[in-house]
Order: C-alpha cells, then structure tokens, then sequence
C-alpha cells in the first residue's frame, strides 16, 4: 500500500532532498548529473528560494510502509496567473519507482492540492518555472545533458502517460559541433562582411568588474526579448541573483558578449563551458577534495552552453543575433572549444531553430512538458 504525506519538519525535507539518492533510481545511470544539495537546500528554504515570493507550494514524500519510494511538488505561480491564466497549477521536482501505483499516488496528492487552489488543469514537470529544469526527456535520453540541464530516469514520461498525461510542448536541445567549422565559413564570412563592417552596434566582452552592473542589464533585456516565448514570465530579482550566484565562477568573458548602441546596451549573449561532467564528481557534496578534481576536470570542458541570450525587440531584424553566432563561434575556436549547446529552444520558436540551420545543428534532446486535467 502507497501512502503520500506533506513535507513536515527538517527531518522529512533531508528525506525529499535525499530520495534521488536514497531510493538508487540513479545508481547505475551514467547520464544522471547530481543535483547539488546545497542549492537544494536553498532553492526549498522560504526564508532563501527565490520561488516563495513568487508562489505556493507543496511537497510531498510517497512510503510503502516506512520506506520512501517517491517525492513530487505542487506549486501555483502567481506570475503566471497574472500573465496567463488562473487555472493552470504545476508539478515538479518529480522522482518515483518504477511504480504506476506510486506515480498515480503522487500524482493524485500534487492534483488534489492543486484543486483545493482551485485549478483545473496540472502541468510540468517544471521544477519551479519554464527557466528552471523542465520536461521528461523523450529524446535522447542516454546523453549527458549539458550545464544547467538535468536528466531524469528514462521511464519518467511512461509513467506520465500511463497516469493519464498528455504531450502540452516540447523543448530541444541543439548541438553545434567544431568539426562542421568548414561548413560554417561561407556563412560566417557573410555575416562578417555585411553585418558586422556594415552596423554602428559596438560588442563588448564582459569583464569581471562589471558583473555586477551586467546582471540588472541582462534581467531587463531578458523580460523584454522573451515576451511572447512560450509560457515565458519575468526573472525576479532575487531569481536572478541565484542565477548569476552560480554562473559568475564559470563565466568566459570571450564569450560574453553584450552589444551597445549610443552607451546603452541592448542586448547580450552568454555561453559558460559545460560542467556537467565535472559535476559527477561532487555527487551533490562540496567536499574540498572533490573540488579540487572538480576545477582540473571542469576547466577542460570542450563544449559551453549558451545559458542566456536577448536582444531589445526594438533591435530585432538588425542581425545582432547573427553577430552574436558569429563571435561565439570565433571565439570558441581560439579557446578550443569543440562543441556548442544552445537549448531550450520551445518547438513553436521557429524564428530561433531558423537562425541555427545555417551551423548545421544536431538535435540531440527534447524535453517535453505534459499535462492533465485536476480531478
């Protein structure tokens, strides 16, 4: 028999942090990157996580008998009430057996929460917002994800589907590889000849002492350049103080990039080396030993993500994003690098997956978002 039961006290919180772990789901998976349980710690801590300022929350522990074999959230987001609509509330943050019984009882708790709030329909996973981990992998789940990507077990969506979920949207990754750098020429000898001689946009590489004053720059672009992406809502400030928490230790100021017209600038492109692998190596704990192969394995990375871009729309259609491509991949090149991530790209972004066929990507994962009425 399943029996689901709130998150109460410290004790059950280790419990909830701990249960990919614990429960072995992840023992013998070699695309499954742990979380660290530290930020855990914060992202779950209302006093801390930027989610609480934001919306409500539920967690919940799933126990055959005293052992638990199962977690899920239930959260509401008033951002997303305000902008979108009133009925849809999430899941997320989702790790269960290969049980349809436990994924049905968990399931069922995070529905039951939700319809007590008043909602009609439960979407996710996403584990907090569209901009945190989002979607069971349908495609390519047997590769590592790259930095700021999660993997979850394989069997996730067949659960999902067997509860009574349906597909809402997908979300790809892209991978541009350097050995395809021959192919690209003609087209980044295009962009540098008519583009780049041919603008008065001045393109700056971040520096350290700037960071700072950069972080508020991005947060503004951002809310305004994703307007109208699906399910987008504005970062918060204290969201993008976690962000840029974690980001500013791995950020690679050549790739950088922020673009200026008359000393304003209007937009920006970041891409950090992926640390994914290297992150394997801490299993969630920052003891000082696994640091230190963590910073030799991590600073050999070959492949960075492009974690955030934007572009103000009143300086769409001027190519900067091309420019952006162009420099990154310049750039990369000089630093070794081998391959380039550029994710999440929702499905119905046609405008972006467009800008990238010229670098001949490879979409080598898809997220997908699901959901189900609340009954």
């Amino acid at each position: 028999m399943i029996t689901v039961k709130p998150v109460e006290g410290r004790a059950m919180m280790r419990e909830f942090i701990m249960f990919p772990w614990t429960s072995g789901i992840y023992g013998s998976d070699p695309a499954w990157v742990p979380p660290l349980i530290s930020e855990q710690k914060k992202l779950f801590d209302p006093e801390r996580g930027y989610f609480f300022e934001i919306g409500e929350v539920a967690f919940f522990l799933a126990y055959r008998g005293s052992t638990p074999v199962g977690r899920i959230t239930a959260h509401i987001n008033h951002l997303y009430e305000e902008r979108y609509d009133t009925a849809t509330g999430f899941f997320g943050f989702f790790e269960a057996l290969n049980d349809t019984e436990v994924a049905g009882a968990l399931f069922d708790a995070a529905s039951d929460w939700l319809r007590h709030k008043g909602k009609k329909i439960m979407n996710g996973p996403q584990s907090f917002s569209i901009y945190d981990s989002v979607g069971f992998e349908v495609e390519g789940e047997d590769r590592l994800p790259s930095v700021g990507l999660f993997h979850l077990a394989p069997y996730y969506k067949d659960l999902a589907e067997a509860c009574g979920f349906a597909k809402c949207i997908d979300w790809h990754c892209f991978l541009v590889k350097r050995v395809n750098y021959a192919r690209h020429e003609p087209y980044l000898e295009e962009v540098r000849s008519m583009l780049i001689n041919g603008t008065d946009v001045v393109f700056r590489k971040l520096t350290r002492r700037d960071i700072a004053r950069r972080v508020r720059d991005v947060q503004q672009i951002f809310n305004a350049a994703w307007v109208g992406n699906w399910g987008h809502l504005p970062l918060t400030d204290r969201q993008m103080e976690m962000i840029f928490a974690g980001l500013k230790w791995f950020i690679i100021p050549e790739l950088s990039i922020f673009a200026e017209k008359d000393s304003t600038t209007i937009g920006f492109i970041i891409s950090i080396r992926d640390i994914n692998p290297a992150l394997r190596i801490l299993d969630g704990r920052l003891y000082p030993w696994r640091l230190l192969r963590f910073a030799g394995k991590a600073g050999r990375s070959a492949r960075v993500r492009t974690v955030i871009m934007g572009v103000l729309p009143e300086y769409r259609g001027q190519h900067i994003d091309d420019i952006f491509y162009l420099k990154s991949i310049e750039q990369g090149v000089l630093l070794d690098i081998w391959e380039s991530d550029c994710s999440l790209i929702a499905e119905t972004n046609r405008k972006m997956i467009g800008a990238l066929e010229p670098l001949t990507p490879e979409l080598y994962k898809t997220y997908r978002i699901y959901e189900r009425p609340v009954v």
